[in-house]
């Protein structure tokens, strides 16, 4: 089977596992821990925790109320499903703050650096950014 990977931020077979375990998951803690790990991270941040990253950051925004379009539709089911948890205060800042280490220092952000699609992907990033401003 061929590897997916696309300016999407779920245009990645990593992303597609990482929703996964989203959904199987049962309350919050696993975003909760997916920032507290991009943060913590020592040193340049390796790809698979910035997609995480990103991944969790996109649910973290769409149960505020700011999804992506391209959320896909398991990922809405699970959110669908939470619309009444409260979200804890404390996340979107580290949200907002593990998003801003992906951008900046990390693997992925490096590798769309060398690419021609690298604007698209910091646009999406950037839009990613605004969502979770807007919905804590």
């Amino acid at each position: 089977m061929a590897a997916a990977w696309g300016a999407g931020i779920f245009q990645d077979d990593l992303a597609t596992d990482f929703a996964a375990q989203i959904v199987e998951s049962e309350d919050l803690a696993v975003l909760r821990r997916t920032f507290d790990d991009a943060a913590q991270a020592r040193g340049h941040l390796l790809y698979e925790p910035a997609v995480r990253t990103l991944i969790a950051a996109e649910v973290l925004a769409a149960l505020g109320g700011r999804p992506t379009k391209a959320l896909p539709t398991e990922l809405q089911d699970w959110i669908g499903g939470r619309q009444a948890e409260a979200i804890p205060e404390a996340l979107w800042p580290l949200s907002r703050i593990a998003v801003e280490r992906v951008k900046d220092d990390s693997e992925i952000s490096e590798l769309w650096a060398r690419s021609d699609a690298f604007a698209r992907w910091i646009d999406k990033v950037d839009d990613l950014l605004g969502r979770l401003e807007g919905a804590a």
